[in-house]
């Protein structure tokens, strides 16, 4: 089995996850959330999710990882510290030698659910099948880093290889 981590960029929280995948089996790991306090500082701000992501990658030590690319359709300001965070995280993902991909939020949803306009709920409750979960992963952060380790994993080791991936 390959393990996979998955990565939903935040500024606030960043949420986790790590699954094992072989072919269209897939096994749950862990999962959770980094998260920052708005009163601190941008740069120490940065350097806890640095530390955290680190310890993360050297505790699970994944072979890959898929990322969730920044979508904002509405508050563009936000924007600039998720893109800052997520930039830490390929860093550390870089300094570690795993090999990263990136995935836009509607084609994380079509690939879990087959509908790129899925909503929230449906998209979690799918991660909740896909890994034999008695519940929802909470938080939903860390329910969308999953959903983006799936999704690697859909792509690298499924008949989705080689299928666009421009949704």
């Amino acid at each position: 089995m390959t393990r996979i981590l998955g990565l939903d960029p935040g500024f606030a929280e960043t949420g986790w996850g790590v699954v094992e995948a072989e072919g269209n089996r897939f096994r749950h790991v862990d999962h959770g959330a980094i998260r920052t306090k708005a009163k601190e500082q941008v740069g120490f701000r940065l350097s806890a999710i640095y530390d955290a992501v680190k310890s993360l990658v050297e505790q699970y030590r994944p072979e890959c990882c898929g990322i969730e690319e920044l979508y904002f359709a509405k508050n563009i300001t936000s924007a600039f510290p998720v893109a800052q965070a997520r930039g830490v995280l390929l860093l550390v993902l870089e300094q570690h030698s795993i090999v990263t991909e990136s995935y836009s939020p509607p084609l994380i949803k079509q690939t879990i659910t087959g509908v790129g306009r899925a909503e929230k709920r449906q998209v979690q409750e799918m991660v909740r099948l896909l890994l034999g979960l008695t519940e929802i992963p909470k938080p939903d952060h860390a329910a969308d880093a999953l959903a983006a380790a799936l999704t690697h994993a859909s792509f690298r080791f499924s008949s989705l290889r080689g299928v666009r991936r421009d949704i």
